[in-house]
């Protein structure tokens, strides 16, 4: 291995990439660079920071600040990692200097000191990815338990990237994954994400801003006095002196201000109290250790004028590789050639060390601290003592037009600081946004969104850019443009008297918040758009009609996309009658046309109107195939508008047209192959698989059995990757199964409909309302192949059972639930048969077949100790994977729950957490409130620490409110776990019985008073 590449990094390639796995769970690129780059955190303190470099002392990595603080917030993040859910995303978002990274990097830190893999995921253009040749160690992630990966600057991330992050397989080979992004705004870029992963995944993503630390003015001097303490620590100052009268901001302004009160005491100055001023005096202070580098010896050739533009082309590029590095100095003027660029570079890795040795140009940390010295730089600040530098007045053009990997990470940066200083937003933004709109496109969602939400931001500045944005966007940018539209729509309103151009604003919005995953606020807004092109109608029928249909045409795709089938049939059918109205005829153009007749025909298929659904695609084939003929762009549309034919014709015994279609499809994908960037491998092989379902209802099983192991193997290849690819493979399996089923070949289906159900287990695991109904299907088709070839009875009668405890809890079509469990039983009688236990085969066939739902929640009575059957469902559950436990508590009553739940012994900690965790919020306090109200000497001590863990995440009026009815045994056997020691005595002070309780701890709750302030008692 590459001795500059470190151990345990990984990283991923995109689609028609070629990926090689390696030991140590190191993956590396050999055809083109990846989306993201992970590796594992390091909790090592660095070499101790001596000097007066500001960069160094205010960089969170260095560590030369201890954490102090955020007790609630590490403690409400270590609630949601240790939850039941597989997989779980939050965004913890915040202003600039909130301290995001310095939380995030604490709780990592905790997490690893929990047993937890803590990675760092980096977008790969901030690193440098070579392809190098490895072992192969495939899947090395996957032994790992838990998993926890951290991701900064998340909203600087092309969407599709960081989607492709949270589906990346490697990240999901163990029981439990956590993703922690972190970032400065919340906006359409966090909704186009979590939009896209809960198709993905069924995962649902959620959020925490993060709070100012000095929310108080105490707060603040506490926070002062930590920083400033630290730092004398560092530069050797005895007396760092007292914080100043008024202390506030985020709290690295706070940071910063201790850092300047240390500084001038050692140099018996008076610090600035204004954040510009405070900048600029420890600005100062860079540029003096640039100096000192300058003079002492010649360590550095480069003059601190070069240094600090170097400085100023750091910031605003982050890291570059080498290459890069020198064309950025070359584009903006601070070197001739590349020799000289190479001494620039140098110098600058003298002074701001890079983290990765293959990049040059390390930006200054934080990034606070960065983007101040942009500003500081570029003439027209009004701070005083701080000279700019008239290069700056051209260079930032200069760089966002030479390179867009330049553009992406400058610009948005330019944006967010002119928020802080003005001069920016009218000597740099404003003059090149005005003159080249199109290098915000090319910038990316990152930039636009930042622009969008930029106040001094012109509306003729955003309408250039409105104007600039391409016809047909890529899925990344769609986040932007949305953002730029919506911030039009609002600067528009109410400025416009013409309702045509108001009309058109709502679609044109709507349509656009759709694309950036805000679903129902699109349709809500189309809608509207709707509702005024009909005004417009009633005015001047011929006139507006067009604009009607494309408000009716638009809306009724947005219904599609929300599955909202009837609302579909019904806006479409009244768009399609316009272009027919004699009145009107407001036909669009051909391949408007054709999508929406695709677009009606699928919702007909939904709604159970089969002849009308391939009537209406017969006419949209049609119109494709016309339009194929001329411009083969529309091959894609033509391919999934044949694909779904197929599909619905199968479906009605009509096998040999289905085919037809098919082979058509086939022919369109290999006219389409010799593109490598076309991106239909998943099309290729769910028309193979489409195929195979055809074959087999005609019985030509081998050519049926080629066909569908075709599909799987693609379909492998993905999922090798990206996991959303995880339900296509399943799918494919489970066919292939069937094929060889069909032809008798039994433990090659057996095993291969085993491969579908272990998948739908992963999956369910991580969503079990979407995949209940699949796992479910596949346990019970599972046992009735195991039934048909007369092996594997007891492994097929252990599938029923799972199949039977899902049925039980899950919350599925009644129906549906039915059915399988109709089948459940017969096959499992079968089953039992099988093996000679007829009189259970008997019992088993004989018992009711109607399905009785989850018992609803009983008023409360009070708790009795546990009776046979609730010992006997306690060691059943002790013996279960944890969410089947919790799925058979789910349908219990609480008062029975709780019982259940006092018959535990020896369970595992973790285990029954998860349990707990699991349960919703309402009903695990009621059972919590249930369940210590029977005796301590009655339940297990496992389950008294898990009661008592959970009762942490209750404010103390809530915990004491449940501890109010139990004995003051109980509440001690509670309020001795280890955590309880700091908080107890917020709980004790609503409790009447605190006294007595207080006397059976095993340690005193009062007797440390500062502590207390660290828990809200309210």
């Amino acid at each position: 291995m590459n001795d500059d590449v470190r151990p345990g990094q990984l990283n991923l390639a995109r689609d028609n990439a070629t990926l090689v796995a390696v030991q140590h769970g190191d993956v590396y690129v050999h055809q083109r660079i990846g989306t993201h780059h992970i590796d594992e955190l390091s909790f090592d303190a660095g070499p101790p920071v001596t000097d007066e470099q500001p960069s160094r002392l205010l960089n969170a990595g260095n560590q030369v600040v201890r954490f102090t603080g955020r007790e609630r917030e590490i403690a409400d993040l270590a609630a949601w990692r240790d939850e039941a859910a597989a997989v779980a995303v939050r965004l913890v978002h915040g202003g600039a200097g909130q301290g995001k990274t310095r939380l995030a990097h604490r709780f990592a830190e905790m997490s690893h000191a929990a047993g937890w893999i803590t990675l760092r995921a980096r977008h790969s253009r901030d690193v440098a990815v070579r392809p190098i040749e490895v072992q192969h160690d495939e899947g090395a992630l996957a032994a790992y338990s838990r998993v926890l990966v951290l991701v900064d600057y998340a909203e600087r991330w092309p969407t599709s990237d960081l989607l492709a992050l949270l589906l990346d397989r490697r990240l999901h080979g163990g029981p439990t994954l956590r993703v922690l992004l972190l970032a400065r705004p919340i906006g359409n870029w966090w909704y186009a994400l979590t939009h896209r992963l809960s198709e993905a995944l069924g995962v649902r993503a959620d959020t925490s801003e993060l709070t100012p630390l000095g929310a108080t003015h105490d707060d603040s001097r506490h926070v002062y006095r930590v920083a400033s303490s630290c730092f004398a620590e560092a530069l050797g100052v005895r007396d760092p002196g007292h914080p100043p009268a008024e202390v506030e901001g985020s709290v690295l302004t706070i940071h910063m201000a201790a850092l300047a009160g240390v500084l001038a005491t050692r140099q018996g100055d008076v610090p600035p109290t204004d954040p510009g001023a405070l900048s600029a005096y420890l600005l100062d202070r860079e540029r003096s250790h640039w100096q000192s580098m300058y003079d002492n010896d010649r360590r550095i050739q480069s003059t601190p004028r070069v240094m600090g533009r170097a400085v100023y082309l750091a910031a605003l590029t982050r890291s570059l590789d080498y290459a890069a590095a020198v064309a950025a100095l070359k584009a903006t003027a601070v070197a001739d050639d590349a020799g000289a660029a190479g001494q620039v570079l140098d110098d600058h890795a003298m002074c701001y060390p890079p983290h990765d040795s293959t990049t040059a140009l390390e930006p200054l940390y934080p990034d606070r601290l960065a983007e101040d010295f942009v500003a500081l730089q570029t003439p027209g600040h009004a701070v005083d003592g701080f000279r700019a530098d008239p290069w700056a007045n051209d260079a930032f053009a200069a760089l966002v037009a030479a390179s867009t990997r330049s553009a992406v990470t400058a610009l948005p940066l330019l944006v967010e600081t002119a928020r802080r200083w003005p001069h920016l937003t009218e000597r740099q933004l404003l003059p090149l946004l005005r003159e080249r709109p199109d290098l915000a496109v090319h910038a990316g969602a990152p930039a636009l969104s930042a622009i969008a939400a930029a106040p001094a931001m012109p509306l003729d500045v955003l309408e250039a850019i409105e104007s600039a944005l391409p016809t047909e966007p890529s899925g990344d940018l769609y986040a932007g443009i949305a953002a730029i539209t919506e911030r039009l729509a609002t600067d528009l309103t109410g400025h416009t008297a013409d309702p045509l151009r108001a009309a058109r604003l709502s679609q044109k919005l709507g349509w656009r918040l759709l694309d950036a995953g805000q679903v129902p606020k699109g349709i809500a807004l189309l809608t509207l758009a709707v509702d005024a092109a009909r005004r417009l109608v009633a005015d001047d029928r011929a006139g507006h009609a067009a604009q009607l249909e494309l408000a009716l045409r638009s809306l009724g795709t947005a219904h599609i996309r929300a599955e909202e089938w009837a609302s579909a049939v019904t806006v479409l059918s009244e768009a399609i009658g316009l272009w027919t109205d004699p009145g009107v005829r407001a036909a669009p153009a051909t391949a408007a046309v054709a999508g929406c007749l695709a677009d009606l025909s699928l919702a007909l298929w939904h709604q159970g109107h089969n002849a009308s659904s391939l009537k209406t695609r017969g006419r949209a084939i049609t119109q494709l195939r016309q339009l194929v003929a001329t411009a083969p762009r529309h091959r894609l549309a033509l391919i999934r508008a044949l694909i779904q034919q197929a599909d619905q014709l199968r479906q009605g015994d009509r096998g040999h047209d289905s085919l037809d279609a098919l082979d058509e499809a086939v022919t369109l994908l290999r006219a389409v192959a010799a593109d490598p960037d076309a991106g239909l491998e998943s099309d290729f092989a769910t028309t193979l698989l489409g195929r195979a379902k055809t074959l087999l209802s005609l019985g030509r099983l081998p050519e049926a059995e080629a066909a569908v192991a075709g599909a799987v193997k693609v379909f492998r290849r993905l999922a090798a990757v990206n996991i959303a690819y995880d339900g296509d493979l399943a799918r494919a399996l489970l066919v292939e199964a069937e094929v060889l089923g069909r032809l008798e070949r039994w433990p090659d289906a057996i095993d291969t409909q085993d491969q579908a159900a272990a998948i739908y287990r992963r999956l369910a695991r991580i969503s079990m309302p979407r995949h209940a109904v699949d796992l479910a299907r596949t346990l019970v088709t599972f046992a009735r192949l195991c039934r048909d070839a007369g092996h594997r009875h007891e492994d097929a009668l252990t599938r029923l059972r799972e199949a039977m405890t899902i049925l039980k809890v899950g919350r599925l079509d009644p129906a549906v639930q039915q059915r399988l469990t109709d089948a459940a039983r017969w096959i499992g009688a079968d089953l039992l048969d099988a093996t000679g236990r007829h009189d259970e085969a008997d019992d088993l066939r004989r018992s009711p077949h109607h399905y009785s739902p989850p018992p609803q929640p009983s008023q409360r009575r009070p708790p009795r100790p546990p009776d046979t059957s609730q010992r006997d469902l306690a060691r059943s559950m002790a013996g279960s994977i944890h969410y089947l436990a919790r799925a058979e508590l789910e349908r219990l009553e609480p008062l029975d729950a709780a019982a259940v739940l006092a018959a535990l012994k020896e369970v595992r900690f973790w285990w029954l957490e998860a349990i707990l965790r699991g349960l919703h919020r309402d009903h695990e306090l009621e059972v919590l409130r249930l369940l210590v109200r029977h005796e301590a000497h009655d339940v297990d001590t496992v389950t008294w620490r898990v009661v008592a863990k959970r009762l942490l995440t209750l404010s103390a009026r809530e915990a004491a409110a449940i501890l109010s009815d139990t004995t003051p045994a109980t509440a001690a056997a509670i309020l001795n776990y280890d955590d309880w020691s700091w908080k107890a005595r917020a709980v004790l002070a609503h409790l009447d019985h605190a006294v007595e309780i207080t006397r059976r701890l095993g340690y005193d709750p009062y007797a440390d008073q500062a502590k207390k302030r660290l828990w809200d008692p309210g």
